[in-house]
Order: C-alpha cells, then sequence, then structure tokens
C-alpha cells in the first residue's frame, strides 16, 4: 500500500493519484502502519464485554475496520463492524497565556466562509447510548427528524446548540406511523433505526466519531451509511454498524468508465441524499469515489457523514479533495450549499469518463473541463455536467433538485439501436423475404419527434411471387405509417399498425388481379411501431416478435399457423408442433384471401431500458431453439453480433428456409 504524503490516505502500489486528496503518489513512501492508527486487534478480543473481533476487514491511516459477533438482549448472535479510532487526548488544565490580538478577517469572510469553525457535533447527554440493542425494531419518527427544521437557514444541528432539536426528537422518540414516507421528496422506504436509549452518562467519542454518531441517530434516509452505536475502551474509540457488505465506487472505476445509464441512476441516488441533507439546512463536503458505495442490493450508500456541517459553516480545516471540491472553497469564499452540486457533477464526470476532473488551475479561474477526445458523452448530458462544474456559484444549478430532474429526463430518455439482417439460408437460390428499417429523429423545440419502424415479411409462392408480395408489403407499410405519423396520428399505435398491414393485403390482392399469373403469392408479415416509451407489435402468420428483458426470452406474438391451432385444443404439445407434419401450414397471410381482411393482430408494449425486441421470420425458428435464441442473445448485448450469430445458428442446424431477423435494444 502507498500512504498519502499529504493527507495519510493509503492506496494501491499501482495508484498514481490520491483517492481521498488527489495528491500525486509518484515517489510516495509504501507504509503498511502509520502512528495516527491503533494497532489492529487480535481475533477474539472482547470488547465492552460482549464484542467479539472475528477479523481485520480494512484499515487505512488512522481507522481499523473489523467485522465482530455480539450477543443481543434476545439471547441472539449477530455479526456488526467496527470502526476504531485512537481516542480524543486527555485534556490537561489550561495554562495562562498572554492573550493575542486576534488577526483581521480577509475583507471577503463571511461567516458561513470555508474558515468558521463548525461546532462539536456530539450527542448530548442522555442521547448516545454506548450500548444499543440490535434487535430493536423502533424507527425514529420522520417528523421528529424534520423537527431541527426545514428552514434552510436555521440547519438541523445548530450552531448555538447543536444537537438540541434532535435530543427533544429522540426523548420523544420511538413512534412509527403507518404510510409515512417522511420528509424525502424522493418516497424512499426508509430503513429501521435503532432508538438510542438513555444512557446514564455519555462517552467521549471524540469530535468526528460524536458527530458522526449524532448524525446517524437523526439522519433516518437510507442511503447513508449509519452508526446505531458507539463506544471508548483502552483509549481507543469506535463506531458499531449494521454488517452489509459495501463496495465502494472507487472498486467499480478502478475497471473502468461506467455505461451513460448506471452513472446517471449513481448520480441521480447521491442527488437524493445530498437534497434530503440541504432540507436540513446541512451539507455534505465531501462527495467523490470513495465517499460512494454500493450496497448488497446495489443501492448507492453514503458513506461520508465524518464531514457533514451546519449549512452556515464549515469545518475548521476545510476539505480540499481536488478534483470533487468546489472552487469557492478554495478561495476563502461565500459557501452555500451549490458546493455540493458542484462536487456531484465531479463525481459524474468521473463516472462517464473514468477520469478525475483537472482541478489544478480552478483556485483562481474556471479550469478546462474535457470531453473529446477522448471521451464521447451523449450532448444533453454533457451540458448538465458542465452546468454543475460552472466556476461561479451563482452560474451553476440553484438546487441539487434541479440537477436531478434534468438527470431524471435524461434517464427517461430511451435510445434506440438496431440491427437488420437477412440471408437466403443454405437452400433455396433466391431470398423471398423483405425487410425494412426506418428510424426518425427530429431534435426541434417545436416539433420533437422519434419514431422507429420495424418489418419484416416472408413472402410465398414460388418462383419470384413470393419475393414480390413481400415486397408490397414493407413498402405499402411504410408508406402508410410515414403519412399517418405526419399528420400526428400517434394516439393509438396497434391501430396504426394493424391498418398499415390491413392496407398491405389490399394490395398484393389488388396485384394479383392485375397479373393474373402470380395468383397464390403471400406473404406473412411482423411489424413494430415505436414512439418511445410506447411500442406496438403487429403480426400475420407465423413470423414472430419476442421480448428479451433481463436475460429471459419470450414471445409476444402468437403464430397463425395450424399446429398453433392444435396446442390451444390440447391435440398437441408445443414440442410435438415442431416436428409435426404440417408445422409449415399457416392459417392466416397477407394476400391469401381475394376479399376480405387478413386478420392482423397487434399488442402494445412499454419500452424500458435494457429490454431488446427480436422480429424474425420463421426461417429462424425453424432451426433454432427458443432457448438457443435466449443463450445466444445473452452473449451477445450489441444487436449486430446477435443478429449475426442467430443466422449463423439457423443456417448450421439446416438452413432450409430464407432467414431475417431484426433486433431492437433500448438503451
Amino acid at each position: 500500500m502507498i500512504t498519502c504524503p499529504e493527507c495519510g490516505f493509503e492506496a494501491a502500489d499501482e495508484a498514481k493519484f490520491c483517492d481521498r486528496c488527489g495528491q500525486g503518489l509518484t515517489g510516495a513512501t509504501v507504509q503498511s502502519n502509520s502512528s495516527s492508527r491503533p494497532e489492529p486487534l487480535a481475533a477474539g478480543t472482547v470488547l465492552k464485554g460482549k464484542y467479539e473481533i472475528l477479523e481485520v476487514i480494512d484499515q487505512d491511516s488512522i481507522e481499523n475496520r473489523y467485522r465482530a459477533r455480539v450477543t443481543n438482549g434476545n439471547g441472539k448472535t449477530e455479526t456488526v463492524r467496527l470502526r476504531e479510532r485512537l481516542g480524543p487526548p486527555v485534556e490537561q488544565a489550561p495554562q495562562e497565556a498572554v492573550p493575542a490580538q486576534a488577526p483581521a478577517a480577509p475583507p471577503e469572510e463571511e461567516s458561513s466562509g470555508p474558515r468558521a469553525k463548525t461546532k462539536e457535533l456530539k450527542p448530548t447527554p442522555g442521547i448516545m447510548a454506548s450500548e444499543v440493542g440490535l434487535d430493536s425494531g423502533a424507527t425514529v419518527s420522520s417528523e421528529a427528524a424534520d423537527s431541527a427544521g426545514s428552514d434552510e437557514n436555521s440547519g438541523a444541528l445548530q450552531a448555538s446548540e447543536p444537537l438540541a432539536e434532535a435530543s427533544a426528537a429522540e426523548e420523544a422518540a420511538v413512534e412509527t406511523k403507518a404510510g409515512d414516507n417522511g420528509a424525502g421528496a424522493e418516497a424512499l422506504v426508509e430503513e429501521p433505526t435503532p432508538v438510542a436509549q438513555e444512557a446514564p452518562e455519555s462517552e467521549d467519542l471524540g469530535e468526528v466519531f460524536g458527530r458522526v454518531l449524532a448524525l446517524s441517530l437523526t439522519v433516518n434516509h437510507p442511503a447513508f451509511e449509519r452508526a446505531f452505536s458507539g463506544f471508548a475502551e483502552q483509549k481507543r474509540v469506535y463506531l458499531v454498524y449494521p454488517d452489509s457488505e459495501l463496495t465502494p465506487l472507487s472498486r467499480r472505476l478502478a475497471a473502468g468508465k461506467l455505461e451513460e445509464p448506471e452513472a446517471i441512476s449513481v448520480a441521480v441516488q447521491v442527488c437524493q441524499a445530498v437534497s434530503f441533507m440541504h432540507r436540513r439546512g446541512l451539507r455534505l463536503n465531501d462527495i467523490c469515489p470513495e465517499s460512494v458505495a454500493f450496497g448488497p442490493d446495489g443501492r448507492v450508500k453514503m458513506t461520508g457523514l465524518d464531514c457533514v456541517t451546519n449549512d452556515n459553516e464549515l469545518q475548521e480545516e476545510p476539505i480540499f479533495n481536488d478534483g470533487y471540491t468546489a472552487p469557492e472553497i478554495y478561495r476563502a469564499k461565500k459557501v452555500d450549499k451549490r458546493a455540493d452540486i458542484f462536487s456531484a457533477g465531479a463525481l459524474l464526470y468521473t463516472m462517464v469518463t473514468g477520469e478525475r476532473l483537472e482541478s489544478e488551475s480552478w483556485r483562481e479561474e474556471a479550469g478546462a473541463v474535457n470531453f473529446y477526445p477522448p471521451y464521447v458523452v451523449s450532448p444533453n448530458l454533457e451540458q448538465a455536467i458542465r452546468r454543475a462544474l460552472l466556476f461561479s456559484a451563482q452560474e451553476r444549478w440553484q438546487t441539487v433538485d434541479e440537477f436531478k430532474a434534468e438527470l431524471l429526463k435524461l434517464l427517461g430518455e430511451i435510445t434506440i439501436r438496431s440491427a437488420t439482417l437477412t440471408d437466403v439460408g443454405m437452400v433455396r437460390e433466391h431470398n423471398e423475404d423483405s425487410v425494412m428499417c426506418v428510424e426518425y429523429f427530429r431534435d426541434s423545440m417545436v416539433e420533437p419527434a422519434r419514431d422507429f419502424l420495424y418489418v419484416v415479411c416472408d413472402g410465398m409462392g414460388g418462383a419470384e411471387a413470393g419475393e414480390v408480395a413481400s415486397a408490397i408489403a414493407v413498402e405499402t407499410i411504410l408508406r402508410y405509417v410515414e403519412e399517418r405519423l405526419e399528420r400526428g396520428e400517434t394516439k393509438d399505435l396497434q391501430k396504426l399498425l394493424v391498418e398499415a398491414l390491413e392496407e398491405a393485403n389490399a394490395r398484393i390482392i389488388e396485384y394479383q388481379k392485375g397479373h393474373p399469373e402470380s395468383r397464390g403469392m403471400g406473404s406473412t408479415g411482423v411489424a413494430a411501431l415505436m414512439v418511445p416509451p410506447d411500442c406496438a407489435v403487429a403480426w400475420v402468420g407465423d413470423s414472430r416478435g419476442y421480448v428479451f428483458e433481463g436475460g429471459a426470452l419470450r414471445q409476444v406474438t402468437r403464430d397463425h399457423s395450424l399446429v398453433q391451432r392444435l396446442i390451444d385444443i390440447g391435440q398437441i404439445t408445443p414440442e410435438q408442433a415442431r416436428h409435426h407434419e404440417h408445422k409449415n401450414v399457416i392459417t392466416r397471410s397477407l394476400g391469401a384471401r381475394q376479399s376480405g381482411l387478413a386478420g392482423a393482430e397487434a399488442l402494445a408494449l412499454k419500452l424500458r431500458r435494457g429490454q431488446r425486441i427480436l422480429l424474425c421470420s420463421d426461417g429462424l425458428t425453424t432451426h433454432v431453439e427458443d432457448d438457443q435464441i435466449a443463450a445466444i442473445m445473452r452473449r451477445n448485448s450489441d444487436p449486430y453480433p446477435a443478429a449475426r450469430e442467430l443466422i449463423a445458428a439457423a443456417n448450421a442446424g439446416g438452413g432450409t428456409d430464407n432467414i431475417s431477423v431484426i433486433i431492437v435494444s433500448a438503451v
């Protein structure tokens, strides 16, 4: 491990920069311990008569972290995590000193400036319990948590009376309200918080651990890692946490940058947590990859309660976390909640680029925020990040909720990617399938539009008749849909797509009347029309539509075929249908009847990120089982390689028919 010479944080041997302060680590000394960190305790050591150390799970320059076993009041044994630091120094009697004249404050310094002294945020006597039962099922009332004041100018932890109101809330205690979602606008389910029991006297946990425990007992929000107890023993202080595995964001980023949807999702959760604090007059001050982690359920956990301060104060020694600290903190200017917005924007920059913001020049003037080259970021996301990182706080997003709303809008925008392939197969001499992919996008403030049309038609009739029928079908469907979309007819996509298929049926019948030699020609068809997030799938015959989501494949169309009818009435099983002598007999198609409707059907879908839509002719499903299709889709996240492998698999299975595949990914 390499110990940072600036802040003492330990980094991996190959690290070039400190994840805590941004200090370059070239030439830094490799150290296994620091004099500011206590020697780790051996396994089997018992603390407070009940916490048995099981193992050391982490260390840095000032802390040890353990997994321990504890028996609660009901005799049930559970595991917890402990943070350990050296205890505060023993206070000695003050000596008389010659009064010194206080230096004049800088002209731009204000009471909320970065040099303002923060009161110690410690639990007052009777609030912090040195021992709290793990089996407590009560929760701190969200109203009690909010009683510390939603007024942004007052703060939940007043400088004059730290935790005074929180103390009253804790003593009022344990009421739980059915259906109460708390004060957070995020409507997240709040975790049960063990209630601090009254103790004869509080133990001095030091400034940092005292502040963390005080906040843990009042910050009732699932996005924060919270201690439920603390104690001191043998000149060491401890915080006790539930035993849950947390994966630091920095560890994820070590493997490379995140994809945009995941990065935005993480940033939205961070903004929710920051907003919760801001509404209570608090700032986090330390938002970086090391203070953000993922819980076992994948949800974000903020681990930086060590650095939270009142809204109108900063720590006596401000946190200078290069690459994430707002420039006004460096410049001793007035600091407010928008400093956290800068940090959240810098964190998002790191997630989508994999790099720390180059901030060496930000102390005096705005530094460069580089995306391209070498990073390619969606234009709207880039603009949102750049606004969060503006040098002047007045020009940034004015609240973290504004920033979150913009990210949610970007997260709701579904990007469509597709691949379209058709192949003659291994037996046929020519391809009677026709495929079509039309993707239209207009970025306009007046009339924005995004629509996507995909069609697979499998012609039949021998000679060139099948090829003509499928070509007529795709051309007619395209023209019919485009005309209706231009008129704004997007309310009922199912109806529109069914009408388009029936129009194609009419055009094929009309062609047959003018060309007697083509009698008997026809085509199956399956089509998808998307106006995100709405989607409709319509079909005639045995060309199919599937939805692939969460690693599972499901057929959403229902074949118009003889074997499907036999399955429906219970005469054969789906397995028997695959080898039935009449498996190629269809009961509906475009152009099959000389009059009347073809009998097209349709269904509606709501597109979600991560979904994939598969349209295909029976040349694929004749030779590739559904579970094989699913396995291929799982192996290939990109539409084109997936489509290419599906066609290869059909040809490997015999390739007795033309094979057409369209895969549409919603990302």
